[in-house]
């Protein structure tokens, strides 16, 4: 009897995430994802566990996150009005003096039609990454990428 609880708890969990992985939509990886939605960006960027890229033919931003909070993203830059950086920050007092601590580094894409929530996309989270390192300098290239691309 103890050996049908000890066989159950082991296959049935194993079953469910195996069936669960095979029901998500969720592309393996980035080359995958493109692939699926037939997307050929000409621009892309690699960070940590996030990638970016564009589309210039379609004119569509393409973002792919892995890890604990999977989010893969297609978003028509025709159907965007704003773009903007979006940070947040605290100070920390180290000794006398303080020292400025980013928590939160994203670009905030707002659409034409108002509807539509505004769209956040992480660029660096210091809950999810331990360090800061070339996220500010990767959040402004992009910022500068998208705004070109979107016809206000």
């Amino acid at each position: 009897m103890v050996s049908f609880f000890l066989v159950a708890g082991i296959v049935i969990p194993f079953a469910y995430t195996q069936l669960d992985f095979k029901n998500r939509s969720f592309a393996i990886n980035f080359q995958e994802f493109i692939n699926q939605n037939h997307l050929h960006p000409s621009i892309t960027e690699k960070w940590k566990n996030h990638q970016i890229g564009v589309d210039q033919e379609q004119n569509k931003l393409l973002y792919y996150r892995n890890g604990h909070y999977p989010l893969q993203t297609i978003i028509d830059l025709n159907q965007v009005k704003n773009i903007s950086l979006h940070e947040h920050s605290h100070l920390k007092k180290m000794g006398r003096s303080k020292l400025e601590v980013v928590d939160y580094v994203g670009v905030k894409i707002q659409f034409t039609d108002s509807k539509l929530p505004a769209k956040m996309l992480e660029i660096y989270d210091e809950k999810l990454a331990s360090a800061l390192t070339a996220e500010r300098s990767i959040a402004n290239k992009w910022l500068q990428i998208l705004q070109s691309r979107i016809h206000n």
